[in-house]
């Protein structure tokens, strides 16, 4: 994984890309303003000439006070007979000032002394897509979820129907992904079931929809994430920070919980993340093929506790992975 340096490095690219395009834009503007309106040439011209008599004055060295006075208020005469004209012409009267795609830093990447929050931003979405880079977000979606896959027959365990069941839970997915905001307190998602039933795919068609509608989203295993926080952790991968993306993102689908490396150290990690989002208000969805039972042995009743008062969604049938392979008919 690149470190924050090579973040910083490729956001100030960016930004100075995002100069590039804007001080473009406006010389368009201003040729065009040129062809529209004739007269705004003519005060340009003027506006150099006192430009340039201005310079005259001042490396003359003389006391000549009142002269630079009056030259600074002719320039700001000619700024506003220029307003008049872009209003005559149906205008906006600041359609050719400065263009900035930050107002705040003005696309500078500082302000007051420090990174400015649209940089840190750019830094932030560098990283999401740094982590996100091997997540197939493009192979799953709504559309392409078959919910025939799941046989129309009765769970031994429970007595529920696994394709109304199964139904229920892809309605449930679809509506939290139209209706997704931030913050959202309690709106963490649960999945519970057997590996193949369609925990992934639904959670990437939920992370599908949600990044479409400009929200950011990080999907990961539980492994990969909690060893890259680990690295971090202990210096060996010093300069990134994982564990602050994590707290940050919009949504954050944690995948394959249980399937990491049992250790104090995950454990710890993992709790903090959960309680910083809960409390936040940041929605997250954890998959996991553990059981409620197998979740408390492994975790503890506390972080179980938690877990348990999301939306719980139990996924039931048979390993659709192997259906589609072999062409069976459920």
């Amino acid at each position: 994984m690149n470190t924050n340096q090579n973040f910083y490095g490729r956001a100030e690219e960016e930004i100075k890309l995002r100069r590039e395009i804007n001080t473009e834009k406006l010389n368009l503007r201003e040729r065009e303003i040129e062809k529209t309106i004739p007269e705004y040439k003519a005060i340009l011209r003027e506006m150099a000439r006192t430009g340039q008599r201005l310079s005259e004055i001042i490396l003359s060295g003389e006391d000549v006070k009142y002269k630079i006075e009056r030259l600074q208020r002719e320039n700001m005469s000619a700024q506003e007979n220029i307003k008049a004209l872009l209003l005559a012409h149906k205008y906006s009267d600041d359609y050719l000032n400065e263009i900035y795609t930050c107002e705040k830093c003005r696309d500078t990447g500082i302000y007051q002394n420090r990174r400015c929050s649209c940089f840190k931003e750019i830094v932030k979405r560098l990283a999401s897509e740094e982590l996100n880079s091997s997540a197939p977000f493009k192979l799953c979606s709504f559309e392409m979820f078959d919910i025939n896959m799941y046989p129309d027959r009765t769970d031994t365990d429970t007595g529920v129907n696994i394709r109304s069941k199964m139904a229920r839970n892809f309605t449930f997915c679809k509506e939290y992904a139209e209706n997704f905001h931030v913050p959202n307190i309690g709106a963490g998602v649960l999945m519970l079931g057997k590996t193949g039933l369609g925990k992934t795919f639904l959670s990437l068609a939920i992370a599908k929809t949600v990044i479409s509608k400009g929200y950011s989203v990080i999907y990961g295993s539980a492994p990969d994430l909690l060893r890259k926080i680990e690295k971090e952790h202990f210096g060996r991968e010093a300069e990134a920070d994982t564990a602050g993306l994590l707290q940050e993102a919009d949504l954050l689908i944690f995948d394959d919980l249980g399937t990491e490396f049992e250790s104090q150290f995950y454990a710890k990690a993992f709790n903090s993340l959960l309680n910083s989002r809960i409390n936040a208000g940041l929605p997250l969805i954890i998959n996991t093929n553990l059981n409620e039972n197998e979740l408390k042995k492994r975790y503890g009743d506390g972080i179980t506790s938690r877990l348990l008062t999301m939306d719980c969604l139990r996924f039931m049938g048979d390993d659709i992975r192997v259906a589609k392979k072999y062409g069976i008919n459920m």
